[in-house]
């Protein structure tokens, strides 16, 4: 017949059954008895009646809290060491931390619960209750062999034969004048040869006089030695001394126990000790480490939390500045397409519109500035020729120097010109550069712009020089710091153009250097960009010539923002395009269920959603037929516009919209859609 050993018990508290469920299925082990408890008040009656190794403690529950609970457990001599780890959704609150550990807690785990390191946890101290129960039992065991022992010893003091253990007893000469049987099994020699030695046979050589003035010995108590048998073996012993007198004399007994398990059972004691002590530390650094892992995990997150929000409110912001400034160049683009008005008319408007370009670019700065500390700037590297983005950089600033009648130096003498770059920020770089020399120079001076080869030919340098107003030497080193200024004056912009520029041009493996003579005496900016192989390429002839003015487009256009959508139907209207207006998600649907459309022109932010939500019904809509999409949004991150082409439009346009800029994309779609009722020739 097999007996089975009882389960070690493990008390799960926890006012959610579901909770207890779980942890029990967790759990469940042959050697494992789970007592489960739902309430603070039956966890301790449980307590009172049953050993348990170990508590798996919820910390929060009604009436009294788990902490609570754990107090109380640890002022109870009878539980005080029972180790309790804490079930807690809120292991990030560092005040439940020092509450729990304050409480006895020995380890904290959060929900959900990750079973393989519960069970992990929960079989260190099943284990370590298994250990402290048999060295508690072997305790015992040793405690009651020496009660027995010494009653042994007391009982039986002149019954040397019938005492349990080893008994020598000596005359006044040392002579062994008495044996028992277990000193004969002790030291291997028969009775017969042991009467009439000498004890000193059986105590090694100066051990017999150290005996003999011990204090302990003569006050009674035992003492350890080792003893010879006779097979020349050593076995330590406990010996107990006495003395009594009797009518021929004067005799010693002494009392020997075997004590060689005892030892081995003490050093083994010790060594489960020094483990224990081990494992302890181990746990009490793996705590200290998990606890600095989780504040720093939280301090991260809590880090990136803030950057997501930085980053939604930069381009809420973005999408508030740019949505107004759309009206106004519309305005500027009808008063000057409808009204006929004098050259002071026309300058005021291009004052207008200059300024409502600024503030788009000052926007974009703020936006790429947040892209590039937040580590999210995306690069598209083609291999480029640098000459080409100088010119057309000089063709975008061209308006600026005319209107402050600078002359322009082109020498571009660079061998090779080519770089792996990414086109529109090595141009956004050079237009930054030019514009900065244009803002900074006076009226009828010039600019010069020259490109060579460094002597390895692995570097090609862009110089930018002007005979502006210069910069200060204590400044030249702090130029491309964010928000810094050249001349320390606000009223010229936010001071991110260089910083932006330093760091694309970093990005590219590059440099940008900065000098000047100082106030008064101009400023030279070299761009250094590796070379690449120039590229061959060749001229592609366009597969369909570009319409010159796609009148039979029918477009939709749903636009929330009252000012812009009236303003838009009009320019496009002139343009001859037949406009809808819708203002809603909803009204947009309705609108593409009801008829037929060429292309949608849609906002992005409306009042009940999203104009990305459109696009795929106004395709299915057209069903066979093709037809094209224009997102318009104040939206204009690189995900934005990631976005709006999985939707499925052709283009992303970021507020505020240039209405030729519109007209030359609808101008590319006109290339590609069926109009509706067959396309016009």
């Amino acid at each position: 017949m097999t007996t089975t050993t009882p389960g070690i018990n493990i008390l799960l508290v926890d006012d959610d059954l579901k909770n207890l469920m779980v942890l029990e299925t967790i759990l469940d082990a042959p050697d494992h008895r789970l007592i489960k408890a739902t309430t603070p008040e039956e966890a301790l009656m449980t307590l009172m009646s049953e050993p348990c190794a170990a508590i798996i403690l919820d910390v929060q529950m009604p009436g009294m809290s788990g902490i609570e609970l754990a107090q109380l457990i640890k002022q109870r001599r009878k539980t005080q060491n029972i180790p309790i780890i804490f079930l807690t959704a809120h292991y990030y609150e560092e005040e439940h931390i020092v509450l729990g550990y304050g409480a006895g807690a020995v380890d904290y785990i959060t929900k959900p619960v990750n079973p393989d390191i519960l069970r992990s946890k929960v079989s260190v101290f099943v284990e370590l209750y298994r250990k402290t129960d048999a060295l508690t039992k072997l305790n015992d065991t040793l405690q009651a062999e020496i009660q027995e022992r010494h009653a042994a010893e007391e009982r039986f003091r002149f019954v040397v034969e019938s005492s349990p253990t080893a008994m020598v007893v000596t005359g006044q000469d040392e002579k062994i004048v008495l044996v028992n049987s277990r000193a004969e099994s002790l030291f291997g020699f028969s009775r017969e040869e042991l009467l009439g030695e000498s004890i000193r046979m059986l105590i090694p050589e100066g051990l017999a006089d150290d005996l003999s003035t011990d204090p302990r010995a003569n006050s009674g108590e035992p003492v350890e030695l080792e003893v010879r048998r006779k097979d020349a073996g050593k076995v330590p012993v406990e010996v107990g001394l006495s003395q009594f007198e009797a009518s021929s004399g004067a005799f010693h007994i002494a009392s020997l126990v075997d004590i060689t398990f005892r030892k081995q059972v003490e050093a083994a004691l010790m060594a489960t000790n020094r483990e224990l002590a081990i494992k302890n530390a181990e746990l009490e650094r793996a705590a200290e480490e998990r606890t600095k892992r989780i504040l720093a995990e939280a301090a991260r997150a809590e880090a990136e939390a803030a950057n997501q929000a930085k980053d939604r409110f930069l381009a809420m912001l973005s999408h508030e500045l740019r949505t107004p400034l759309s009206p106004v160049l519309h305005a500027v683009a009808i008063i000057r397409e409808e009204y006929q008005v004098d050259k002071g008319i026309r300058e005021l408007l291009d004052t207008i519109q200059r300024n409502v370009q600024l503030e788009a670019r000052l926007i974009d700065d703020l936006l790429d500035l947040a892209r590039i500390r937040n580590g999210k700037m995306q690069l598209h590297l083609e291999n480029v020729d640098l000459h080409t983005l100088v010119q057309r950089a000089v063709e975008i600033c061209h308006p600026e120097l005319q209107r402050k009648n600078i002359q322009l130096k082109l020498n571009l003498e660079a061998r090779n010109s080519h770089s792996v770059a990414d086109a529109a920020r090595i141009q956004q770089i050079f237009c930054n550069l030019i514009g900065n020399a244009i803002k900074f120079s006076p009226p009828s001076s010039s600019i010069s712009i020259n490109s060579a080869n460094a002597d390895d030919e692995k570097t090609v340098q862009i110089r930018f020089e002007d005979v502006g107003e210069g910069i200060a030497p204590e400044r030249i080193n702090r130029i491309f710091d964010a928000f810094e200024q050249a001349h320390g004056d606000r009223s010229t912009g936010l001071g991110l153009g260089l910083a932006i520029c330093r760091a694309l041009v970093e990005g590219h493996r590059g440099s940008i250097t900065a000098s000047s003579g100082g106030p008064g005496r101009g400023s030279v900016f070299i761009v250094g960009l590796p070379t690449a192989a120039e590229r061959v390429t060749t001229e592609r002839t366009p597969t369909r010539p570009e319409k010159d003015s796609p009148a039979s487009l029918r477009l939709l256009v749903v636009e929330d923002h009252q000012d812009t959508a009236v303003q838009l139907k009009r320019l496009l209207t002139r343009r001859g395009y037949a406009v809808e207006l819708a203002s809603s998600v909803e009204s947009g649907m309705a609108l593409i269920r009801d008829s037929s459309f060429d292309v949608l022109v849609s906002d992005i932010g409306l009042p009940d959603g999203e104009g990305l939500q459109l696009m795929q019904p106004f395709i299915r809509a057209a069903g066979e037929r093709q037809i094209g999409g224009i997102a318009l949004s104040g939206y204009g991150m690189a995900e934005d516009i990631a976005q709006s082409e999985r939707a499925g439009f052709d283009f992303h346009l970021t507020k505020p919209v240039d209405i030729g800029e519109l007209d030359k994309c609808l101008h590319t779609l006109a290339a590609k859609v069926q109009p509706v009722g067959g396309r016009a020739s």
